[in-house]
């Protein structure tokens, strides 16, 4: 159904780019409270991971997204003792009024912890970056739905397209952590 509505309003709107993680030590703490540290790993992106992501998807990756993709694994206590909390991905997609740079942190079973908008200039900009909206994000997986209007509501009635956009690059963040953390087509 996701696919359907980005197709009728023109996925090629829609596509993604990486995007630089601005503020790690802030966002990190944001996402994940009791973060302490975090290290970068960056994936190579091979021909059998592009193909598992862009079949996930339904569309193709953007030349820039063939190449290799951070994740950043962020560290800290839990229940007292060191350990890996989750992962940090950041992404972009092209909004009315340029890019929207989203930031996500995804739990260790693959789940999301929370949203940032790290950058955007959409009009409607404190409406996507308002918790009602970014925190209907929690907790869904690669595998729930993320149809504005069905799933999720837009961030507010002025912006159905930027909630679609940042749907979509949220949705795919969580495919990118699914094919890059699982051992089935690393290589």
């Amino acid at each position: 159904m996701l696919l359907g509505v980005l197709l009728a309003l023109g996925a090629g709107s829609l596509r993604a780019d990486v995007c630089v993680w601005r503020d790690p030590e802030r966002t990190m703490q944001k996402l994940f409270p009791a973060a302490r540290d975090y290290k970068t790993r960056t994936e190579k992106m091979t021909p059998e991971r592009i193909a598992a992501i862009e079949q996930a998807l339904g569309e193709k990756l953007e030349d820039t997204e063939r190449k290799e993709f951070d994740l950043y694994e962020i560290t800290g206590n839990a229940d007292g003792k060191a350990a890996t909390l989750g992962t940090v991905l950041a992404l972009a997609g092209k909004g009315e009024y340029g890019t929207i740079e989203v930031v996500v942190g995804v739990d260790q079973a693959g789940g999301l912890v929370g949203v940032y908008i790290q950058r955007t200039r959409e009009r409607a900009a404190k409406a996507l970056q308002a918790p009602e909206f970014l925190q209907q994000f929690a907790g869904k997986t690669k595998n729930d739905g993320f149809e504005i209007g069905k799933d999720i509501k837009p961030a507010s009635p002025d912006a159905p397209s930027a909630s679609r956009v940042v749907a979509f690059v949220v949705k795919k963040m969580l495919v990118f952590h699914d094919v890059l953390t699982s051992g089935k087509t690393k290589t």
